[in-house]
Formats: structure tokens, C-alpha cells, sequence
């Protein structure tokens, strides 16, 4: 009776350990079965691998728009749309193509751009509304994150998500605007200098983001979690196109979210 009872006890220990390793490997998985469509444009040659890097280490499925993929409907089958490292300043099909993909926000499209860009060949009308970029570089300062879901979808961000001892000395910001008028909204600022490291503005039936702080960057070279997750929610925050059925919303943020 008592070797029943301990082949008994041996079984269920075996099972629990199937079930607890199911779940991690289910949350190990969570953003490789993503539903969300990210199209992304390249930055500098020189950032290629920590973009890739960066990508990998959010779990984060992409494709990368050519030069010849600037045409309204192909765009469109993106839920999201990432700007790499300084790309509108050495991706020459976005710059030659930009107005087509401002099109594609004012259609319903998300557009965000999730590392610096070049203040010295910015220009002002790259981005559905005007905005002014200053050549000023910041290696870490205290934040102000405004009330906005995309610090609450998938992960919860929190400043401590900004510490410097995250994003690496030297990757954190560069070339953010001084002020930003109406319609654009400030989303993360400088505490100290008011500057409006991130901000994010309707246009049209979409949205769009600028963003200064270097996140493929740090997250390509240092690997933090707190970076990835960042970058997890300045992607997928917004959810699908409008055009797509609402019921994949829920869908997505329950294999997006982190258990």
C-alpha cells in the first residue's frame, strides 16, 4: 500500500513538471506567434546586425521594406510600421518614397520610429505633421511618461524602464525636438529639460510616433528585458489596422502578453 502511495506521489510530481515547463516555454514563445504584421525599413549599414539583434532579443517578427515596396496597397498589409536608425537620412527608398508612406498613415496605418534620426538631414515635413529636430544627445536622464496606452499594452512600462543602467552608456537618446505644438502630444519627456524625447499624433484614421531614444541600439547591444519590452509596446500598443477584424485584437494581446 505504501509503494502505491509512493508511485502515486512520483506521477504527480512528473506531471507538474510537464505543466510548469509547458508554460514557460509558452511564455518564452509568446511573441513568435505574434498576429500583429510589422513591416520594417532599415537603417545605416552599420547598425544592420544590432537592429537584427535587437528584433531577436523582443521575439519579434518582421519584414523588411525594400526599396521597391513603396506602393499604397502592399503597406497597407501592415499592422505597424518601424523606422530603423537614422533611415530617413541614408534609406533611400524611404526618402525618395515618404509621402507614399504618410498615405499609409492617414489610411489607417501605424507608423513609429524606433531609433533616432539625423537632425542635419531632417526635414520637417518627412512625418505627417511638421516637426523641428535639434543635434542634442542625452546618455540617460529622468523621464516623465504620459498617460497613454502605449505604456500599458502588452507590458506595463514604468520610468525604471528608462534607467541608464539599461540602455548603455552612449544609447539613449539623440536629436529629439525642443517643443512640439498640437497635434502632436509629448509621451515621454526629460524631466530635467522638458524636451519631448517621444511624441505620438492622429493623422487622418492612424497614428504616428517620433521617437529620439535609441532602442534597437541599446537593446541590440545590451539585451536588457526592460529595453525589449519598449520596444514591445511602442510595436504592438496600437493593434491592428482599423480595416482588420476587431476580434483580433484580443487575440493578439493574449499571446503577446508576458506571464
Amino acid at each position: 500500500m505504501l509503494k502505491n502511495v509512493s508511485v502515486g506521489k512520483q506521477y504527480i510530481f512528473c506531471i507538474a513538471i510537464v505543466f510548469a515547463i509547458t508554460l514557460l516555454l509558452k511564455a518564452e514563445s509568446a511573441f513568435t506567434a505574434q498576429e500583429l504584421a510589422v513591416g520594417f525599413i532599415e537603417g545605416r549599414g552599420n547598425d544592420a546586425a544590432v537592429e537584427k539583434q535587437a528584433f531577436e532579443k523582443a521575439e519579434v517578427e518582421y519584414e523588411v521594406i525594400g526599396k521597391d515596396d513603396y506602393k499604397l496597397e502592399h503597406l497597407l498589409d501592415f499592422d505597424v510600421i518601424a523606422v530603423g536608425v537614422v533611415s530617413y537620412d541614408q534609406n533611400e527608398g524611404l526618402k525618395a518614397n515618404y509621402k507614399v508612406l504618410n498615405e499609409y498613415v492617414e489610411k489607417g496605418g501605424y507608423l513609429v520610429t524606433v531609433d533616432f534620426q539625423q537632425d542635419s538631414s531632417w526635414d520637417q515635413n518627412f512625418l505627417p505633421h511638421p516637426l523641428k529636430l535639434f543635434d542634442d544627445d542625452l546618455d540617460g536622464v529622468q523621464v516623465i511618461l504620459a498617460d497613454h496606452d502605449i505604456f500599458k499594452i502588452p507590458n506595463e512600462i514604468t520610468e525604471k524602464h528608462f534607467d541608464i543602467a539599461f540602455w548603455g552608456a552612449g544609447d539613449f537618446m539623440a536629436d529629439a525636438p525642443h517643443e512640439v505644438k498640437p497635434p502632436w502630444e509629448p509621451l515621454v519627456t526629460d524631466k530635467g529639460n522638458k524636451w519631448p524625447l517621444v511624441v505620438g499624433a492622429e493623422a487622418g484614421s492612424g497614428y504616428v510616433v517620433f521617437n529620439s531614444l535609441q532602442i534597437l541600439q541599446a537593446l541590440g547591444r545590451a539585451g536588457h528585458d526592460e529595453v525589449a519590452e519598449v520596444l514591445q509596446n511602442f510595436l504592438f500598443w496600437h493593434g491592428p489596422m482599423a480595416v482588420r477584424a476587431e476580434g483580433k485584437i484580443a487575440t493578439t494581446w493574449a499571446k503577446l502578453k508576458k506571464q
